[in-house]
């Protein structure tokens, strides 16, 4: 072929070149407005839909308008939440605890009732008296404790009807009063 065929092709193909750009420009144009109707549409359809379920919801349309106060109303719910799971989840743990422990001592319970068998209970002999967490049996040392706790029960009268002797009083307290009555508790306390 020659240069002259090869210009007249040329020259025939640009018209076509020209028609082919001219329709994909028209095509791409008409999916674009097709895409910009279709995303118009969706996007009011959902908006539409979602401004009418937040007027309906209007602590969810506050939530949405305050964010911060949002994350931390969710924050408090979350761990009140997981509070409540860990408390049903000790919960079912001890139960399971004890049925374990019931079906381990049931063999024991069976031959306890089979036979009668009972353990011996520890007692305390009963003329013993435990003070200081030691064991005594001595009488001398019973009578020693015995007056002091009747001291001790006299201390305790005396300052009873000395508060109810305050109690009718005015308030008004004398400098000699107070040093009676100072003089009264330290002797107590003392002895």
């Amino acid at each position: 072929m020659s240069l002259d065929n090869l210009d007249n092709l040329v020259d025939q193909l640009k018209p076509l070149k020209t028609k082919a750009l001219s329709l994909i420009h028209q095509a791409t144009e008409k999916a674009s407005s097709a895409d910009n109707y279709l995303m118009d549409k969706i996007g009011n359809s959902v908006g539409s839909s979602l401004a009418v379920w937040l007027n309906q919801h209007p602590l969810v349309a506050w939530l949405v308008s305050h964010p911060l106060m949002a994350i931390l109303i969710s924050l408090v719910a979350i761990i009140l939440v997981v509070r409540l799971l860990l408390t049903i989840y000790r919960a079912i743990s001890s139960t399971i605890d004890r049925l374990w422990l019931a079906i381990l001592r049931s063999p024991l319970r069976l031959l306890k009732f089979l036979f009668g068998w009972q353990p011996k209970p520890k007692t305390i002999t009963s003329n013993t008296t435990v003070t200081n967490y030691e064991v005594t049996s001595d009488s001398q040392q019973l009578q020693e404790i015995m007056a002091r706790l009747d001291h001790i029960q006299q201390q305790q009268q005396e300052i009873i009807q000395d508060l109810a002797f305050l109690k009718q009083q005015p308030l008004n307290i004398e400098p000699q009063q107070l040093r009676l009555i100072e003089k009264k508790i330290s002797n107590h306390f003392s002895s």
